[in-house]
């Protein structure tokens, strides 16, 4: 999900599907509602959370079987921590590429060191009002607020 001339690209244009029920969607590309935040309260999302995942560790495509096995892992590691976590999907807007992921309420210094751990590039971070996007990798802490504006002709 990276691009050489700007890693985030990919990550501003991702919509998210919560998988508990009531089932949430989110597109990172609007401004999240009053009704959206409250259907996460509902699944138990209020207040802060972050996304993460074990796909595609610096952004190199492995395998769906690998990738599987290290979500597998993961979700193994977050169970075993006794921490609230949900399944959301994070994708494309078309649908062409999806990686399986988790809501995890803890937190953000906690969800960094976990995708530190799973070498993913950033992990999307809600603050309870809108979402982030937070990198990871090597400790840049570099934010970028969600929706991206966009200027255009």
């Amino acid at each position: 999900m990276t691009n050489n001339e700007n890693p985030w690209e990919s990550y501003t244009e991702t919509v998210l599907y919560f998988t508990p029920e009531p089932q949430v969607f989110i597109d990172l590309r609007k401004a999240v509602s009053a009704g959206v935040r409250d259907a996460l309260a509902e699944i138990g999302l209020s207040g802060e959370f972050s996304i993460l995942t074990a796909y595609n560790p610096h952004g190199r495509n492995l395998s769906d079987e690998e990738n599987m096995r290290r979500l597998a892992e993961l979700e193994a590691e977050l169970a075993g921590s006794g921490e609230l976590f949900v399944r959301v999907d994070a994708c494309s807007p078309d649908g062409s590429h999806c990686e399986a992921s988790f809501a995890l309420r803890a937190p953000l210094s906690r969800a960094v060191d976990i995708a530190d751990k799973w070498e993913q590039l950033a992990v999307f971070w809600f603050d309870g009002r809108g979402f982030w996007i937070v990198g990871c990798e090597l400790r840049t802490g570099e934010r970028i607020q969600l929706p991206v504006l966009r200027i255009t002709d």
